[in-house]
């Protein structure tokens, strides 16, 4: 793979690579997320020779269940093209979103990780809340938390 370019996208941006790898099958809105459009939500593409292979999305998004967590950030709909996973995408994605997230005064990142992505957010720093639970139109899920 050449060099890798993380970078600011659009909301729009996101929706191919979300729906082809995250919402196979389904219908464009699924991968339409609450919130793509807020001020405070991010966007982040992943280029490989000018080629779009991966994006991740955070949102300010408090957890509810945890109210001193209060400044926190979701990453959300983190997807990269199958050839190149493993190869650092997810990663550069991953350390985009921390780094806005503590500009932005953050102090705590989460997300809902997919079962078989947990080894990945675990390896970045976020650890398991709680047990799996299953998200509609996306399967088995687990809480991560990581501070920032």
């Amino acid at each position: 793979m050449t060099v890798l370019e993380v970078r600011p996208i659009t909301a729009e941006e996101t929706l191919p690579l979300r729906l082809a790898i995250l919402r196979p099958g389904l219908p464009r809105e699924t991968a339409i997320f609450p919130n793509d459009e807020a001020q405070t939500s991010r966007h982040f593409g992943a280029f490989s020779e000018g080629e779009l292979v991966g994006v991740a999305t955070m949102h300010f998004s408090p957890l509810l269940d945890q109210p001193d967590f209060d400044s926190a950030y979701q990453v959300r709909g983190m997807a990269t093209v199958p050839e190149l996973r493993g190869s650092g995408v997810g990663r550069a994605l991953l350390e985009a979103c921390v780094q806005a997230a503590k500009d932005s005064g953050a102090q705590w990142m989460w997300c809902n990780a997919r079962t078989p992505a947990m080894g990945f957010y675990a390896r970045h720093g976020f650890t398991a809340r709680g047990g799996v639970f299953d998200l509609p139109n996306a399967g088995p899920h687990v809480r991560m938390l990581r501070p920032l």
